[in-house]
């Protein structure tokens, strides 16, 4: 008897040990139905905060965290009702058919259950900032259904539904901090994303081949030609934008100096096109390529100063030492 009462609190251990490691896998799913690499896109909110001379105000730099906070979750959400509305076409993928709820490894009502937490936290973060930018989080989430729903189903509206959402992004970085969006800034914003649809459905027709059709009926529309085409609008639209906001803008010249930057990005991303699948996902390619990483670093630091005045303040410097030396 002494033996057995010893023996019997063992298998209970075992069991609850096991339950814990169950429910931290289970979480952890949750967490990748998230997608939570997707949510680098959310960074652009903090474009405005750079932008407007406001990236040492500490107040200011907390709102647009809690922004991106906000449109992380909200994002979140949407990219799980995605991966269950998506749930059958995925399970045919080559590469979507491993996320947790295409493979089964997450029921619908978990997944239900954490999409509609998540929507609450994001809603609920983005009111305690500025109840403006939850306006802008529920137009997010209105578009991005409008885009599960509809738009992904119809050729060409569906890369202008996902620009929609990058603009949108970079509206609730400017609400947030209280500042107005320059309109050639959201030029930028969405002809960058346009850019960036295209080059996702390229991926997408090179990965699935024939059977593009079979998993959405938009992707039989698309083809390499047409996409080349579509981006020879896109890109040189895309430059000149930038290059007319960077000179109409308050540092003037000064922000052209940060063209090369954007330009040498988007003929890297052309070329990772060509020789990678991984422009099929921004993210990947933004954590992953060195070249991109470094040209995005040069491109903020650049930025930077040129928005503090760095440029300006080395010349007018140069120049005094020139007048000094003449009247010396």
């Amino acid at each position: 008897m002494v033996a057995i009462d010893n023996a019997s609190p063992q298998p209970a251990a075992e069991r609850s040990a096991v339950s814990k490691v169950m429910a931290l896998d289970t979480c952890w799913l949750l967490v990748q139905t998230a997608r939570p690499k997707q949510w680098t896109k959310n960074l652009i909110a903090y474009a405005p905060l750079l932008f407007s001379r406001n990236i040492d105000h500490p107040a200011l730099f907390l709102y647009a965290s809690l922004c991106v906070v906000a449109f992380s979750f909200v994002s979140g959400s949407i990219y799980i009702l995605n991966d269950l509305v998506d749930m059958d076409a995925d399970c045919r993928h080559p590469v979507k058919c491993e996320r947790p709820i295409a493979s089964g490894r997450i029921s619908r009502l978990q997944a239900i259950v954490f999409s509609i937490l998540l929507l609450i936290a994001g809603l609920a973060i983005s009111f305690l900032v500025r109840p403006s930018l939850c306006l802008v989080t529920g137009a997010y989430l209105i578009s991005s259904l409008l885009y599960c729903c509809v738009l992904k189903h119809n050729v060409i509206l569906d890369v202008f539904g996902i620009a929609a959402g990058f603009v949108l992004r970079a509206v609730g970085g400017a609400v947030a901090i209280g500042v107005s969006s320059s309109g050639w800034f959201l030029a930028c914003t969405s002809l960058g994303a346009l850019f960036l649809a295209l080059e996702k459905r390229r991926q997408e027709i090179k990965l699935l081949g024939g059977d593009s059709a079979s998993h959405r009926k938009t992707l039989s529309c698309y083809s390499p030609h047409l996409i080349d085409r579509m981006e020879s609008i896109v890109v040189p639209s895309l430059l000149t934008s930038y290059a007319f906001y960077g000179f109409l803008s308050f540092h003037g010249q000064w922000m052209l100096l940060t063209v090369p930057f954007v330009l040498y990005g988007v003929m890297r991303y052309q070329f990772l096109s060509v020789h990678s699948g991984t422009t099929g996902q921004p993210e990947d390619v933004l954590l992953k390529d060195r070249p991109i990483q470094i040209t995005i670093i040069c491109w903020l630091i650049t930025c930077a100063l040129v928005v503090y005045g760095l440029p300006e303040r080395i010349v007018v410097s140069l120049e005094c030492m020139d007048s000094y030396r003449i009247f010396k």
